[in-house]
């Protein structure tokens, strides 16, 4: 049976709508919503978890990475924390990312919720990735780890550019290890403004030294935000990141064997594009499901999505078999304008699976006081119900 470019562009069904944070006038807003579908099996009993960087200051204590979870197969949420900068009291700023232990790991048991994000202070003046940790299903959280530190938080991607910041935490296992890969900049004097790199522990304390994945000495070409599926079911890895200094910030996808070793580190993979020339660009994000006919599917989203005659647009692209098939475009639930140049919506967003079969999309939207609403919409989407024809 083929997929039905008709079926392929057909709009969400009767999505169910839910603004859980509302941006402030007094506010940059928020951005880079990360979603966390829990094991059925496990402590956290198949709940699911949000977080974002929401820019401004909620708590005394400072900026902080809040948490929401949903009970409901992402139908409604409730704010049950906010992660407070506890060890250096500079405010947990940016980057927020979620993960949930598979096994007893480190002291730690099946289930820990772990945050890994970016601890920055009001002068922006240093950055820091830290780790912190729940075991009590999001209510509570302690610090556990910092992974890394870098110089100011200041964003330049000039050939000229001086900074040394370390960005852009992600989680997953690997090799019996907890991997964290993130974004440094501090290796400009080897042609290279910015790299890919990650750190491994097999305890959560004691981390080893960066290795780096990805980069290449030409002062040109940026890779970063990269986020792993975590292992496969064939035992492979996969990643997406955007590759700054192109215009249209193209995404690439990569491969592992072992989620510890890329290939060449000036190796970028391939771009994504889909069949009918379809590509993204900015702030990717990736995720995975095997389909109830065994296949393993991938969802990856973007800033935005450009089509063929250079047009911005709002879908996703979505492999059925693991990266083997041909990549499609397929609509994301939640309308947004889109423009390459301009302030959008959906900066790092998540678009995932629930365990009951939905489609579950995290996003910031740009709303009329110029800020951004954390939004998201749960839908079965025409598409999503034949996903598997193909």
């Amino acid at each position: 049976m083929t997929f039905s470019p008709a079926l392929e562009h057909s709009p969400p069904s009767a999505p169910n709508f839910c603004t859980v944070r509302a941006g402030r006038p007094d506010e940059i807003g928020a951005n880079y919503t990360r979603l966390l579908v829990t094991n059925t099996a496990g402590p956290n009993g198949g709940a699911i978890f949000l977080s974002a960087e929401v820019n401004f200051d909620e708590v005394p204590e400072g900026r902080a990475f809040p948490v929401w979870r949903s009970t409901d197969d992402g139908r409604s949420w409730d704010l049950i924390a906010r992660v407070v900068d506890s060890h250096l009291l500079i405010g947990n700023r940016y980057q927020p990312t979620l993960y949930e232990l598979p096994v007893d790991f480190g002291g730690s048991p099946r289930g820990t919720l772990l945050l890994a994000g970016n601890a920055i202070p009001d002068d922006m003046s240093e950055t820091h990735i830290v780790l912190y940790a729940s075991q009590d299903q999001g209510a509570s959280w302690q610090f556990v780890a910092e992974v890394d530190a870098g110089g100011p938080a200041i964003y330049d991607s000039a050939a000229t550019a001086t900074t040394t910041a370390v960005w852009e935490p992600n989680l997953y296992m690997a090799q019996g290890r907890l991997v964290c890969a993130y974004a440094d900049e501090r290796l400009k004097g080897h042609g290279m403004l910015q790299v890919l790199c990650h750190r491994s522990t097999a305890d959560l304390i004691g981390w080893s030294e960066p290795v780096i994945d990805f980069g290449v000495p030409d002062l040109y070409r940026r890779p970063g935000m990269f986020v792993s599926t975590g292992e496969l079911p064939d035992g492979t890895f996969r990643a997406v990141f955007e590759v700054v200094g192109p215009r249209t910030v193209p995404i690439h996808i990569a491969s592992s064997s072992d989620g510890l070793h890329w290939g060449d580190v000036d190796d970028l993979g391939q771009q994504l594009v889909s069949e009918t020339g379809t590509t993204l660009s900015g702030s990717p994000n990736i995720a995975w499901r095997v389909s109830p006919l065994g296949r393993v599917q991938l969802l990856v989203t973007a800033r935005l999505s450009i089509e063929a005659d250079g047009t911005p647009s709002n879908v996703a692209l979505y492999n059925a078999d693991g990266g083997a098939a041909a990549w499609r475009s397929v609509p994301l639930p939640i309308p947004a304008s889109r423009d390459l140049d301009l302030e959008n919506s959906g900066y790092s967003q998540s678009l995932t699976w629930t365990k009951q079969g939905a489609l579950l999309q995290a996003t910031s939207i740009v709303n009329a006081v110029g800020s951004h609403d954390i939004v998201t919409a749960r839908v079965v989407a025409p598409w999503a119900e034949r996903i598997d024809d193909v």
